[in-house]
């Protein structure tokens, strides 16, 4: 190659790694999410009720929300700091999967086909004995930040794996009257642990 072809080269991959930089400093990106799933463990029990999987998890006790779909958005520009990183990452998702309570009556609850985000609250649709036909409400929130360790793969094109553990599940309000109104009074309350999740994606 003559000294002008390098010349040239050199130029434009220099130009190609500004372009790139410029693209992407100060401003977080968002991704669309290639793959995704949930594994989350129910710690929620009371005598007399059954949990049955719908998407069986990793044990007996936890159900799996998979095929998800959604957006990652995260900083690239602070891929040499972990900790930052982590923090700039935000996720809206939706899956599907979910699970079943049942108690020795034939009261059931069902809950399927999640929508929600990292500080958002997380809907389900729920069916119940009295609801056969399911009602989309919040079940859940995530009251602390979980975990969330990102491995980028690329930053141009921006491509980056996500995993992320001690995703706490906060019973909300209105899955609690829906638990109450099957299984009877008391049976949980609004900010009581559901369970705990893990997750990875791919985006």
């Amino acid at each position: 190659m003559s000294p002008k072809s390098i010349a040239v080269a050199v130029a434009a991959l220099a130009g190609t790694v500004t372009l790139a930089h410029f693209a992407y400093a100060g401003a977080p990106v968002t991704l669309n999410m290639a793959t995704g799933s949930a594994d989350c463990t129910v710690s929620w029990t009371k005598d007399g009720v059954t949990f049955k999987p719908l998407t069986p998890g990793s044990n007996a006790s936890a159900f799996l929300d998979k095929d998800a779909t959604g957006t990652v958005t995260i900083d690239l520009t602070a891929a040499g700091n972990p900790v930052t990183l982590a923090n700039s990452v935000y996720i809206r998702t939706a899956a599907k999967g979910g699970f079943t309570l049942t108690d020795t009556s034939g009261h059931y609850v069902q809950a399927t086909n999640l929508e929600g985000s990292l500080s958002g609250d997380s809907t389900f649709v729920v069916q119940t004995s009295s609801d056969p036909a399911g009602t989309r409400i919040p079940v859940y929130n995530i009251p602390t930040r979980p975990q969330i360790t990102p491995f980028v793969q690329s930053v141009v094109p921006p491509r980056v794996d996500l995993a992320l553990s001690d995703i706490r599940m906060s019973v909300l309000p209105e899955f609690a009257t829906v638990m109450n109104q099957a299984f009877g009074d008391g049976s949980i309350q609004p900010g009581d642990r559901f369970g705990t999740c893990t997750a990875q994606t791919s985006s």
